[in-house]
């Protein structure tokens, strides 16, 4: 609502007279829509569309049919439960989507140093119900300046803002040796590990979650 405040009050009753906020209203519906039709990352084809993307600064997202492909390089089609499936330059987060579709109650964390592609990640992994850490950060510096956690529930995934500090504890959590990898732009695999899911574990410890009418189905 605070967002929603920026753009004043209308002039007119709603569907009268078109208020600025109204667009987010209709975008999403136009990409629900496109969603249910076809599941694709259609926040990168806008934003690359859109010529957003900073090619100067060496931004190229990996086509959506590469990202397959390197999905089935990398990525088991059993995945277990516990892994940790990793993307450093999660651009945003095909990759990650990648992994949601062969097991979404794996965990996955992505990272990128653009706030834009770390907001379409965590809108990407939200609206897919996923347990998922998309990170504002450096992967190579290990240096975070925020984040978001999206946690999966009965009723679809619940959204988490990260501070500096839980984002770095993220980071900076020690996994264990990757099963498989291929570059800095490939997703990596990981086992669980305790000393790996512990930070995990007490950084989600830190959002409270109303579980009423959740009963036993294991989200």
């Amino acid at each position: 609502m605070a967002i929603m405040a920026r753009y004043g009050p209308r002039e007119a009753p709603m569907g009268q007279k078109d208020h600025p906020a109204d667009h987010f209203a209709r975008a999403l519906g136009v990409w629900m829509a496109a969603m249910q039709a076809e599941p694709a990352d259609y926040l990168g084809r806008v934003y690359e569309e859109q010529a957003v993307a900073n090619a100067y600064a060496g931004q190229f997202f990996t086509p959506e049919s590469v990202v397959e492909l390197m999905a089935a390089m990398t990525l088991p089609e059993d995945l277990p439960d516990d892994s940790v499936v990793a993307d450093p330059a999660c651009g945003s987060g095909r990759m990650l989507v990648a992994g949601i579709r062969r097991n979404r109650f794996a965990t996955f964390v992505g990272t990128d140093t653009d706030l834009t592609c770390v907001h379409m990640t965590a809108l990407n992994c939200l609206v897919r119900n996923a347990n998922t850490w998309i990170i504002h950060g450096n992967s190579l510096s290990l240096d975070a300046w925020g984040g978001y956690h999206v946690r999966r529930t009965w009723l679809g995934g619940a959204l988490h803002r990260l501070t500096p500090e839980q984002a770095t504890e993220i980071l900076r959590a020690p996994f264990s040796r990757a099963q498989t990898t291929t570059s800095l732009t490939a997703p990596t695999v990981h086992q669980s590990s305790p000393d790996a899911k512990a930070p995990l574990d007490q950084v989600s410890a830190q959002f409270t979650t109303n579980r009423k009418g959740q009963k036993d189905f294991g989200f």
